[in-house]
């Protein structure tokens, strides 16, 4: 038993540094975005600010066309061209709405499907700074010849020293922690399978 309480204790403490690391080595909201880049993709969640970024970027004229992936069944074309401030011409021909994807690694998928559909290699990924890792992790994985840039958008979690804002905004940061390490945890698995 005490064996189990040391072993227990141990891996908290390993948790919790590789948390702070975590946290300490997020992306700065301060992205570049490339001036060569074939698409910009969007992981929708939490709010709009993340799509507004997106939007920006690819009015700005950075790349081909631009991917909403994610998009909830129930939100329509028109609810999401609210947000858009370029010319109508360019958001209804070059801005897609991808329906399917319910998670991160889905989100992946969908943009893989739809690089390879456009034959893009050079994508800038817009999402969280908190979720960027997880994403760059899960989209590396199904796009490994692909250049991803990151484009990181401010989720408000951390303060101007890189600390968390409250108590809430910890525990989100902790949770998502967890879920890079699963997500990192099943891709060995997957590369030893094979």
């Amino acid at each position: 038993m005490r064996q189990l309480i040391s072993s227990l204790t141990g891996l908290g403490i390993l948790w919790a540094i590789g948390l702070l690391i975590f946290i300490a080595k997020l992306p700065t909201t301060e992205s570049v975005v490339p001036d060569q880049t074939d698409g910009v993709v969007v992981y929708t969640g939490g709010g709009g600010a993340r799509i507004v970024a997106a939007m920006s970027i690819f009015q700005e004229g950075k790349g081909e066309r631009l991917l909403i992936s994610g998009v909830h069944p129930n939100t329509s074309r028109a609810r999401l061209s609210e947000f858009w401030t370029g010319t109508p011409e360019r958001f209804d021909c070059c801005v897609d709405l991808g329906r399917e994807a319910m998670s991160t690694k889905g989100n992946a998928s969908e943009l893989s499907n739809w690089a390879t559909t456009h034959a893009f290699k050079q994508i800038v990924l817009v999402t969280s700074d908190y979720h960027m890792p997880r994403a760059i992790l899960e989209t590396s994985a199904k796009m490994p010849n692909a250049e991803i840039n990151p484009f990181a958008v401010s989720s408000g979690y951390l303060d101007s020293d890189g600390k968390p804002t409250s108590i809430k905004s910890a525990l989100r940061l902790a949770g998502e922690y967890s879920k890079f390490l699963l997500a990192h945890a099943k891709r060995f698995v997957d590369s030893v399978g094979k």
